[in-house]
Order: C-alpha cells, then structure tokens, then sequence
C-alpha cells in the first residue's frame, strides 16, 4: 500500500543559502506594534529587528562602492618609481625564516598609501612563497620576523604624504591602505616583530597582529588617537584588550601618555627588551629560527586567529567617516580648517567694529592741531551787476 511505501531519504544539508523576503517591521520606537510603520534606523544598527538578508556589512559594502566608481572602468594605482619601501627577504637557514622589512627611511616609515602599495605586493609574493614550499631548496619557512630601517620601527600615519601621482580612491581609502598591514595573519606560522624608535598610533597597531614583541630600551610607546581624531584601525579594538586587558587597554587608548619599555613590558605588550637596535633585530631573528626549528613552536607562542574582516571594514568605515570632520591627525591644540575660518571671520569683525568707533583724541594732539594756523576760504570778488 502507499503508507508501506519506502521513501528515499534525503541528505541534511545546512542553512538554506536563499534569500528571505523580509517580513514588514511591526515595532517602534517606544515598542509598540503597529502595522505599516518601519523604524527609522537600518538593519546595521537594529540586526535583531530585522530578516538578514546579505551577509555583506558596512566595511565590505564602503568597499564595493568606492571601488565600483566608475562603473566599468579599469582602475590603476600609482606608479613609484623608486626603491621599494617593502622588502622581503629569506634567510639560507634550515629552515629559511622571513624577514619582513618597513624601508621607507625618507619618511620614518611612516604609513601611507605609497607604502601601503608596496607592502600590498610584498605580501602577495610572500603568500603565493608559502603555497610552493618545493621551490626552496631549504624548504618552506616555518616563521617571520618583522622590522624596520631607519631610526624608527614605524611612528604611525603620516599626517602630510608627498604621494606620486595617480591614486584613485580605492588606493587613498584607509580600507585599503590598513589591509596590507593586517596579512601578517594570513601566513599562520609564529612570527616575531622587533620594534625600536618611537611608536605611535598605527606603529602600535601593526605590532599588535604579531604574537611576540621585542624593542629596545631607547622605545617608547603611544596611541595619541584621542587627540587627533582617529578611530582604532587593524582590528585594534580587539587586539589591545586581547593583549593588555580591558582596564590596560582603555588606559592606553583614552591617554595621550607615553609609555617606556618597562611600563610596556609591566602592560604584557612586550615580551623582551635588548640595549640597542642592532641587539633587538639579532636576538628577534634568533628566537624567530627557535620556532621555526621547534615542531611545537606554532603552541609556544600562539598564532593570531582568523581575522575578524567584519570588525575590520567597520574600523575602516569609522575612520572614514572621521575625517570627514576634518579632524583626523590634529595635535591637542590643533584646530580644524572650518575653526580657523570661523576665528577669522570673528577678528575681522572685531576690527570694522575697532575701526567704526570713533577715536579719542589725544590732549598733546589737540594742542598741535590748535596751534596750527586755520585754513581759510578765499574770497572772491563780487561781480558788478550787468548793467541792463
């Protein structure tokens, strides 16, 4: 009979990926129901009111569109023709350790979007590295060290680039520029990064996606986002509190101090410190060859986990939406260029109101003016009448 009938059985797949047709919103602002309203706010800011259709957020869609403007049309960076500021070396050990290297001593390796070019394509030459292990003799590298020429390891962004000319918007946008500073994750083997100099801000930041730091005594340390407009970048925001804790870590955010190596390594942000820069740089290559030599060096010292790209195009897009307030990389008594004219235009009415006001005279200038001979009119003489 049909209820004896056998059916075939079906295999559970997961969630169904089709969209869903959002159902209408029922609730306001004050939680009542009622029929055909909607809230005012999107379903970025009330996730748990709405039907999720996209799984794409708002760092993903700013991505898409500045990079989809103009439409159909082939969009190139800049070209630098100048020494790389990224370079990328392998040493002849067994195994071979990577030495990622900021060289861009014009600028104090400051970040920009030039250098974040450069690091963009060094960072895919060490990727497509690390998926042909057979085409090094010594075999594939088992970790990284991350390091910096010049006097300073990495002082953040820098606040007035001298760019070269033909970036678009998708090469200038701070998505963009972050990313290539963040790819150390990708690698997934230990790394170290020696820090020397003084760190600040995205110097910091950078440091913070590696699972060991080492500095110099001469380092010092410092955010100073607060005072200059900036929202945390590199997926920061979870990074210090990961590092530092939550109390550490909105005590170094939400200061402008400057912090020693022995208040950094009192924080748990650095793991070691040497007495110079050539010592910091040795003794980071010698622990990263260490771990690269130890098959339980991935578990000695962890590995940074899968990056959160939700948390991060959302850092992006804040940074993004501050400085179109015009007050990112402003100094504590900096002001902005609408401050500056709106003080102008005060001083210049103060003066035509200066200038409007009659003046006092002076005594002594009265006395001069009074002993001055008086001007008078010249007379003429009177015509006689025309006799008529």
């Amino acid at each position: 009979s049909s209820q004896n009938e056998i059916k075939p059985l079906r295999r559970r797949r997961g969630p169904c990926m089709a969209p869903v047709e959002p159902k209408p919103c029922e609730e306001t602002w004050g939680g009542s129901l009622e029929k055909g309203r909607r809230a005012l706010l999107g379903a970025h800011l009330l996730p748990s009111r709405y039907s999720k259709i996209s799984t794409m957020g708002p760092g993903q869609a700013l991505m898409w569109g500045i990079s989809a403007k103009p439409i159909n049309t082939i969009q190139y960076g800049p070209d630098c023709p100048e020494d790389s500021r990224h370079r990328v070396l392998v040493t002849k050990t067994t195994p071979p350790v990577l030495l990622l290297e900021l060289n861009a001593q014009a600028t104090f390796n400051m970040m920009d979007p030039d250098t974040s070019q450069d690091i963009l394509f060094g960072m895919d030459a060490v990727i497509q590295l690390l998926k042909s292990p057979k085409t090094m003799a010594n075999g594939r590298p088992l970790a990284y060290v991350i390091q910096g020429s010049g006097p300073h390891f990495c002082p953040g962004g820098n606040p007035n680039p001298k760019l070269y000319p033909g970036h678009i918007a998708l090469t200038v946008n701070q998505y963009a520029g972050y990313l290539p500073f963040i790819r150390c994750r990708e690698m997934a083997i230990p790394g170290v990064c020696a820090l020397h100099g003084s760190l600040v801000g995205g110097g910091v930041a950078y440091s913070l996606n590696n699972p060991v730091r080492f500095a110099d005594s001469k380092a010092s340390a410092c955010f100073g986002n607060l005072s200059r407009g900036a929202v945390p970048g590199m997926v920061l925001s979870t990074n210090i509190p990961q590092a530092l804790g939550l109390h550490g870590a909105l005590d170094i955010y939400l200061t402008d101090s400057t912090y020693s190596t022995s208040a950094c390594v009192k924080a748990g942000y650095l793991h070691g410190v040497q007495a110079s820069i050539a010592a910091v740089k040795q003794e980071a290559l010698k622990q990263a060859r260490r771990l690269g030599q130890s098959p339980l060096g991935m578990r000695i010292v962890g590995i940074k986990p899968e990056l959160d790209v939700e948390r991060f195009g959302i850092e992006g897009w804040c940074i993004e939406l501050g400085a179109r307030t015009e007050g990112v990389f402003r100094n504590v008594g900096g002001k902005s260029r609408a401050e500056k004219e709106a003080e102008a235009k005060d001083e210049a009415a103060k003066q035509t109101a200066v200038d409007a006001k009659p003046k006092q005279e002076d005594w002594n200038e009265w006395r001069r003016r009074q002993i001055q001979p008086k001007k008078r009119p010249k007379r003429r003489a009177k015509r006689p009448p025309s006799a008529g």
